[in-house]
C-alpha cells in the first residue's frame, strides 16, 4: 500500500466518523437578539419575542432646601417645608418609568407604569406608583395627571391647578389642534371636601392649539361637593421667542371660578382667580436662567397671596442638570416666607 492510498484512506474514515457525531448532534436555536424599535421615538427596542416596544428612563436628584428658620408651610409651595427647628434639610428623589407601546387596529396602544421614592430624613418612603396608565387610541384610563390642567412655570411660581386623579380620558389631535375629555374621581382633587356619599364624578374639558410659535390651551371643569356645585376655567398662552436665544419662551396663565382646586387656591364656593406670567431665557445652550410670577385673589376672606421665584439651570453634561433656586410668597398681610434650593439630578 502506498503513502497516497494511506492518506485518502484515513481521509475518508475521520469524514464518515464526523459525518455520524455530527448527526447526533442537536441543531443550535438562533440567537433573538434584541432590536432597536424606532416606530415610537428613541429609546424604545422591541421585547423580544413580540411586537411590542419597551422604553425605560428613570433619575436621581440630590436636593438641598433652605427656607424660613422653623416655618410651616406657605400653602401652594414647589419647595415643601418640613417644620422643624432647622433652615435647611437634604432630599433624595428617585424615579422609574416603563412605558409600553404596539400597533393594533385600533391604534396605539400603550402602557404605562412610573415608580416614585424620597427620603428628606424626617420620614422614609419607599418607591411607590406614581402615575400608571393604559391607552389604546382615543381612550386613556388610569392614574395620571388631570385632563383640567395645563401649562405651569418655568421657575414654579405659579398658582395653578395641579393634581393627578383616576380617571377616564378620551382625546382627539389633528394638525396642531386638541380636543380631550375626562371623566375624574374626585377623592383623588377634593378629598374630605365632599358630601358623606358622593355619586357625581368631576367632569374637565381641555383644548389646545400649537401653531407656529405660539401654543394656547383653555380648560373647565365641574364638580359637586359638600357646600354645592364649583366649577372652573383656565386658560394658558406660550410664545416661544427664538428670535431672542433658542429655547426662550414666555408664557401667560390664568384661572377664575368656585372651586379652590380648579384655580390653584382660595375658598370653595367663592369667586377666586389667579393670574400668572413665566419667562424662560438660554444663555446659551447649556446654561438658562428662569423668572416666574403669580398671584391669587382668595374670594373668601378676600385675601391676595403672591410668590415669585427664580432659578439658573446648567446641564453640565447629557442628561445632568445643576440648579440654584429660590421663591418668596407673601399672604395678605402676613410675613414673607422665602425658600431656596440647590439641586444636582441624573436623567437617563
Amino acid at each position: 500500500m502506498t503513502l497516497k492510498t494511506l492518506l485518502l484512506g484515513s481521509a475518508t474514515a475521520f469524514a464518515v466518523v464526523g459525518g455520524a457525531q455530527a448527526a447526533d448532534l442537536s441543531v443550535a436555536e438562533p440567537v433573538d437578539y434584541v432590536r432597536i424599535c424606532d416606530a415610537f421615538g428613541t429609546g424604545y427596542w422591541y421585547i423580544p419575542g413580540t411586537d411590542t416596544c419597551l422604553a425605560i428612563h428613570g433619575s436621581v436628584e440630590f436636593k438641598v432646601n433652605f427656607h424660613n428658620l422653623s416655618v410651616t408651610d406657605p400653602g401652594p409651595d414647589p419647595l415643601p417645608i418640613d417644620d422643624h427647628s432647622s433652615n435647611w434639610d437634604f432630599v433624595t428623589s428617585a424615579g422609574l418609568n416603563f412605558t409600553a407601546k404596539s400597533m393594533t387596529e385600533y391604534g396605539e396602544l400603550a402602557g404605562y407604569i412610573g415608580l416614585a421614592g424620597d427620603y428628606d430624613n424626617t420620614k422614609s418612603t419607599d418607591i411607590h406608583g406614581d402615575n400608571y396608565w393604559l391607552s389604546l387610541g382615543w381612550l386613556k384610563v388610569g392614574h395620571f395627571a388631570s385632563t383640567f390642567d395645563s401649562g405651569g412655570g418655568y421657575a414654579d411660581s405659579v398658582y395653578r391647578s395641579d393634581t393627578a386623579t383616576d380617571q377616564v380620558q378620551l382625546s382627539w389631535a389633528m394638525s396642531g389642534f386638541g380636543l380631550a375629555v375626562g371623566i375624574e374621581d374626585p377623592r383623588d382633587r377634593w378629598g374630605t371636601n365632599l358630601p358623606a356619599t358622593f355619586n357625581v364624578p368631576d367632569v374637565v374639558a381641555q383644548a389646545t392649539l400649537s401653531q407656529g410659535d405660539f401654543s394656547a390651551s383653555g380648560s373647565a371643569g365641574f364638580a359637586q361637593l359638600a357646600i354645592g356645585g364649583v366649577y372652573g376655567v383656565q386658560g394658558n398662552l406660550t410664545i416661544k421667542l427664538d428670535s431672542i436665544a433658542a429655547g426662550d419662551a414666555i408664557r401667560f396663565g390664568g384661572a377664575f371660578g368656585t372651586g379652590a382646586s380648579f384655580v390653584g387656591g382660595g375658598t370653595n364656593g367663592a369667586t377666586n382667580w389667579s393670574a400668572y406670567a413665566t419667562f424662560q431665557h438660554f444663555f446659551t445652550s447649556t446654561l438658562s436662567t428662569a423668572w416666574s410670577f403669580g398671584y391669587l385673589w382668595n374670594g373668601g376672606p378676600a385675601v391676595g397671596s403672591w410668590q415669585g421665584g427664580a432659578n439658573l439651570v446648567w446641564a453640565a453634561a447629557p442628561g445632568f442638570t445643576a440648579k440654584i433656586q429660590g421663591q418668596y410668597v407673601v399672604t395678605g398681610a402676613g410675613p414673607g416666607v422665602w425658600s431656596g434650593r440647590a439641586a444636582l439630578k441624573r436623567e437617563f
